[in-house]
């Protein structure tokens, strides 16, 4: 497959440095993150504490328990490490954000964003620029939202004048679903080869999107100004009909049957995509090798550095240094951890 945007870049080798073991427990990964001395620290949707594993992914400790009070979660569904690795926790259901001190499972300090809107993730900004907070537009129940565009927001929530300031920074449209109706119902499900989003955050200042339905990568300053970073083509690559028959089984006879009414279809272009502690882009990009994904690194203006190659079946949620942190299932569908070492 041409790979145009591999002018200037290197190819690179990574190999599995290490894998948690059966002392760590998950069963849907939501988010994770990586500190500076390379602990990783887990959101799991089966557990109410963060998961902190040791660097080699051993169970280290767990921090918060299920609750409302300081240091405790509803719903944890977002963890950022900050400078000086401070663990920032976003809970999505109490809408506020609890700051572990590094090492520490006692709260510095617990803070709700002060906005009526609620939002699904969170994001620090550097400094006292305030938060980047994800909010999508809900399908109703009573099925009234027939025909309309559900959209993305990004917002930059901040302090000005004495107040609380919250303000559109961006909007795309959100991820495609399996969508059915009836009389006064709305249900919905995954789409297996439907457009997702992906955000992350540029030199603590900046908003970094992608789209996977094209090679396509965008920075937006707090102010929404927009600039693509990269574009390139790529081939299209179908959707087999034992691919379709597969992802069809794995759902609802309703569901299913939705999905196979849509085809054709074709893969997303990218799998994924993570902003790096050197503030270097990294997109997943599928290829024609359905057992690989091929991980570029861009800089912020688009020049192409390095491409590894890594198993189509890691989700990868951080990059620090040489170490890359994903989640991977094994042969028993059993949740595991992985770090995969640059070479």
């Amino acid at each position: 497959m041409p790979r145009p945007w591999a002018t200037t870049g290197a190819a690179s080798n990574a190999t599995l440095e290490a894998t948690s073991g059966d002392d760590v427990f998950l069963s849907y990964v939501w988010h994770a993150a990586t500190d500076s001395r390379g602990n990783v620290y887990v959101v799991d949707g089966g557990e109410a504490a963060i998961i902190a594993l040791n660097p080699d992914l051993s169970h280290g400790r767990l921090i918060g328990r299920e609750g409302e009070g300081p240091g405790e979660f509803g719903r944890p569904a977002q963890v950022q490490i900050l400078p000086e690795d401070s663990i920032l926790v976003w809970d999505s259901q109490l809408q506020r954000v609890t700051v572990f001190p590094p090492g520490s499972s006692e709260p510095a300090y617990v803070e709700p964003l002060g906005t009526q809107e609620r939002g699904g993730s969170v994001w620090r900004l550097a400094g006292s620029a305030g938060h980047i907070v994800r909010s999508s537009t809900a399908y109703m129940a009573d099925g009234s939202d027939e025909g309309s565009t559900r959209t993305t927001v990004l917002r930059h929530i901040h302090e000005a004048d004495g107040r609380v300031a919250d303000e559109v920074v961006y909007e795309y449209p959100a991820s495609e679903a399996l969508v059915q109706r009836g009389e006064g119902f709305v249900s919905m499900a995954g789409h297996p080869f439907g457009r997702e989003s992906f955000v992350g955050i540029l030199g603590g200042s900046r908003v970094v999107h992608a789209s996977s339905d094209a090679l396509e990568v965008r920075i937006v300053d707090l102010g929404g100004q927009v600039e693509t970073a990269l574009s390139h083509k790529v081939t299209p690559i179908p959707v087999t009909r034992g691919e379709l028959e597969a992802a069809a089984d794995g759902l609802s006879d309703a569901f299913g049957g939705l999905l196979r009414e849509g085809a054709p279809y074709v893969w997303p272009a990218l799998t994924g995509m993570v902003v790096d502690d050197r503030n270097r882009i990294w997109v997943g990009i599928r290829t024609t090798d359905p057992s690989t994904t091929e991980w570029a690194a861009f800089e912020a203006d688009g020049t192409h550095r390095v491409s590894v190659d890594l198993p189509t079946d890691v989700e990868l949620y951080a990059i620090r240094g040489e170490r890359m942190v994903g989640v991977a299932r094994d042969e028993l569908d059993v949740a595991r951890v992985t770090v995969y070492r640059l070479r």
